[in-house]
């Protein structure tokens, strides 16, 4: 069997786990009601697919044409027509993918009808993440990064909602490749893909611009001028139809909308602590270490050289702009976070391939931390804190720092050994962690 038929054959293998991890509870967790926003993108497509005026919920004062609608199960939705708060191409996904489950009605929406298309852009974003990383840093670390972000506990709960986000995610890492490739074969056919990609975004939510901008100043990087220019472009083209198409349905609305969303976060200079203060999966605080110790791990490896991680630091630098900009503080929206993650797991990868067995001290203190926050999540709710498992797992890990202080073979493979045994016992950690995950 070839090299490539392997790697195809244990990326199958993560997608498949990957798939299993985010079907269970489904559409039980993150509960119905966690955002309404999953109905809010539904009734936007497909109000737009059967009058073509945008309609959807919102809650916003903004509005003056707004009329009240309870769905079956006594939810009361506020309507608002023209609905033009976002830009529409993804509720043109969802409300498409309504229609093809059989939902002709907003009477008909319901959660068990339209997660399959989180399910479906979730498994997408395991693939992506391994395109990314296999364009910047090959397979082996391609399929490191996939494996990570299969059983990354946050972006699997979370990636079950129908959220743009998990849309962005996906598309976001796939453009980041393309530049990639493109930079590397000088293929036109990669370039004419990304320029599409970076119109089509910000079609889907303005804050999109973080993917033709992260592309643009990779591009940049490799002083691609011209090409830079031509993904601004797209980008800047693509906001302008939003703009003539929300002041064609209602001027003064849509004017109103923006005004509002400039001012709507509450800001401040201290925002961005708000990223770890609360820990959010959807609107309820779920402690993952992957999450916590991935940022130090991001800053750990892209410090080592910027030229090296350029397309990693390009693409999580691009999204923090746009996130500290806007949206750091809004409570009980933790889909914001979400495009992090990729990147959080890229860095795991690289640090793990390049560190396994050269840099214990490193390796030591990063999984100690993620194993004792993983152990916080998984073994506290069920069975309590233990003296034991808490100092069994501090001397195990002990063991992976011991070749920076004593030299030799055995002490080596000792470290290494630990290391492995570590990893292993942080992914049943973690895959439990998807699977017990419950908001009572």
């Amino acid at each position: 069997m070839s090299k490539k038929s392997v790697v195809y054959l244990l990326l199958g293998v993560i997608l498949v786990i990957g798939l299993l991890l985010r079907n269970y509870n489904l559409t039980v967790w993150p509960r119905e009601g966690a955002t309404f926003d999953e109905y809010a993108w539904t009734f936007l497509g497909m109000s737009i697919l059967d009058t073509g005026t945008p309609t959807s919920w919102s809650p916003h004062q903004a509005y003056k044409n707004k009329i009240q609608y309870i769905n079956p199960h006594g939810t009361s939705f506020f309507l608002a027509t023209p609905y033009l708060e976002h830009s529409p191409f993804f509720g043109l996904i969802v409300g498409g993918f309504a229609r093809l489950q059989g939902i002709r009605a907003f009477d008909d929406v319901t959660i068990e009808r339209i997660r399959p298309l989180a399910l479906i852009l979730g498994v997408i974003s395991i693939g992506a993440v391994f395109f990314f990383a296999s364009c910047f840093y090959g397979s082996t670390i391609g399929l490191l990064s996939a494996g990570i972000y299969s059983i990354f506990p946050s972006a699997a709960v979370g990636s079950r909602i129908v959220q743009n986000e998990n849309f962005f995610i996906p598309f976001f890492l796939i453009s980041l490749g393309l530049a990639k490739l493109y930079v590397e074969r000088k293929n036109k056919g990669f370039l004419s893909v990304l320029c599409i990609l970076s119109f089509l975004l910000p079609l889907s939510k303005i804050p999109w611009i973080a993917s033709p901008f992260a592309c643009s100043l990779y591009l940049l990087s490799k002083k691609k001028w011209k090409e830079s220019v031509g993904v601004v472009f797209s980008a800047a083209l693509s906001i302008s139809v939003f703009i003539i198409y929300g002041m064609a349905l209602g001027k003064d609305v849509f004017l109103a909308l923006w005004k509002l969303q400039l001012a709507r976060y509450d800001l401040s200079f201290g925002s961005f602590i708000k990223i770890f203060q609360d820990p959010l999966v959807t609107d309820r605080l779920f402690l993952d270490g992957w999450v916590y110790i991935g940022w130090i791990v991001f800053f750990v490896v892209t410090a080592t050289s910027y030229k090296k991680h350029i397309g990693l630091i390009a693409g999580f630098l691009s999204y923090l702009l746009i996130f500290l900009f806007a949206i750091p503080s809004e409570a009980g929206h933790g889909w914001y976070r979400y495009p992090f993650y990729p990147f959080l797991a890229v860095s795991f990868a690289v640090l793990l391939k390049d560190g396994i067995g050269r840099m214990p001290q490193i390796l030591c203190p990063v999984l100690t931390l993620l194993g004792l926050l993983l152990l916080e999540t998984v073994w506290v709710p069920v069975f309590g804190f233990s003296f034991v498992i808490h100092r069994a797992w501090l001397v195990l890990c002990s063991f992976i720092g011991l070749p920076v202080f004593v030299k030799g073979k055995w002490v080596y493979r000792i470290g290494v050994l630990a290391t492995y045994i570590s990893l292993l016992v942080i992914s049943v950690l973690s895959v439990y962690a998807i699977l017990q995950y419950n908001e009572q």
